[in-house]
């Protein structure tokens, strides 16, 4: 080094942080939820991930759809009028694989009451969530059962 120029000081490469949310690229799902604010809410969370969202008011428009479209998972509100997610889910798990039996389920409630998520469960919920859901770990949820899927 020559005389009378500046030394650089090294520098470290700082790798970005990870991000808090996952990528969901590849993710079509089905969400069923009778609450306009939780609708939005919870589509462009899950949208900014990068899933498709399919958005249904009721569940009987959802089980309508599965004849066109495949999700990759179900989010279904448990307390809706006419069907509710329980019957939704029971309704579900009795089409063949290839209408959308096996996809996977998170359920979303309200109301927390231990006897309702044990029912959720039962009838073919692979997951339980209580309202106001954490945006985050219900798009890890998502992420979750997608690659148990796949």
């Amino acid at each position: 080094m020559q005389e009378g120029q500046p030394q650089k000081e090294p520098t470290l490469a700082r790798a970005p942080a990870p991000s808090p949310w996952p990528d969901l690229a590849g993710v079509h799902a089905f969400l069923v939820e009778d609450n306009e604010d939780t609708r939005v809410m919870v589509s462009q969370t899950l949208q900014h991930c990068g899933a498709m969202v399919t958005v249904y008011e009721s569940a009987d428009a959802a089980i309508a759809d599965l004849g066109e479209f495949m999700p990759t998972v179900f989010i279904c509100d448990l307390s809706m009028p006419r069907l509710n997610g329980l019957e939704f889910m029971r309704a579900i798990r009795r089409l063949p694989p290839e209408r959308g039996g096996t996809v996977p389920a998170i359920a979303v409630t309200a109301y927390y009451e231990e006897f309702a998520a044990a029912a959720a469960l039962e009838v073919g919920f692979n997951a339980y969530m209580t309202k106001p859901v954490r945006l985050e770990q219900l798009a890890r949820a998502v992420k979750e059962l997608s690659a148990a899927r796949g």
